[in-house]
């Protein structure tokens, strides 16, 4: 199975785009950096160009530990508020740095909120092309709060038509609905238990799990969202089950076999 990360700071990628990055992404990656080597799994992480920026010294760190980096583009701005010019920009200013910081090639990207539409994928995925990145795990095949996702497989077809390789995220199906499992929310509010069951399904070979090291973070909501003023229903969404997610990716990286996309796929 792949272990993903996408490498960003809650406060300014969820809350508000125009502020700074803070030492909270640091803190946090550096933590799963620890629980990764414990368990000696190699992972991809994406990463925000602005985490780059604020924190080479971090991804340096990621690179020496065996560790692939991807491009999570550069201000988490969904894709489909930008223009094709845009995009350029941000993926430059991703890809480049996370280069000139390992020497390492960058191969894959992810859509910040997995905001790819199919309208967009002419200019998506030449631009990926264009900086020769060869994979995009952008998609989930199953229809999210009409926030992102997709009824059925037909944008697998068409991006790799257009010269891409594309790994989507995990989903099972219940009832005949697909439903998202092995990441993010679902896996931090779920109980272990029940991802396990719901995983069973799962190719473990291709099988992709997904997190954010801020769902590490079990301060953040009183130090940074509740001041802010967040809504009750949202704190929920956003923070729900932070508590327990040390234990539970040590009983995930115990229970599954896991490496990076580049490792699976492009060795």
């Amino acid at each position: 199975m792949i272990f993903s990360a996408d490498i960003e700071d809650w406060q300014q990628s969820v809350l508000d785009f125009d502020r700074p990055i803070s030492q909270r992404v640091l803190n946090n990656t550096l933590q799963l950096l620890a629980i990764l080597a414990e368990h000696q799994v190699q992972a991809t992480f994406f990463v925000q160009g602005m985490v780059a920026e604020r924190f080479p010294e971090l991804i340096t760190a990621i690179a020496a530990q065996g560790h692939e980096l991807a491009s999570h583009a550069y201000s988490h701005r969904p894709l489909y508020t930008l223009t094709p010019a845009q995009f350029k920009d941000e993926l430059e200013r991703s890809v480049y740095k996370l280069e000139d910081l390992t020497g390492q090639k960058v191969l894959g990207f992810r859509a910040p909120t997995f905001s790819v539409r199919t309208e967009i994928l002419p200019w998506y995925c030449d631009t990926l092309q264009a900086f020769g990145l060869r994979y995009d795990s952008s998609i989930m095949l199953a229809q999210v709060r009409k926030v992102y996702g997709f009824a059925d497989d037909s944008i697998l077809a068409q991006i790799r038509a257009r010269g891409l390789d594309t790994y989507p995220l995990s989903t099972c199906t219940i009832l005949g609905k697909s439903l998202p499992v092995m990441g993010g929310g679902y896996f931090r509010i779920y109980p272990y238990a029940l991802n396990r069951w719901l995983a069973r399904q799962l190719n473990k070979t291709s099988g992709v799990f997904y997190m954010h090291p801020y769902e590490l973070d079990t301060q953040e909501y009183q130090e940074v969202a509740k001041p802010a003023g967040i809504s009750k229903a949202w704190a929920v969404h956003q923070f729900a089950g932070r508590s327990g997610m040390v234990n539970k990716l040590h009983k995930l990286l115990t229970d599954y076999p896991f490496t990076s996309f580049q490792a699976q796929y492009y060795h």
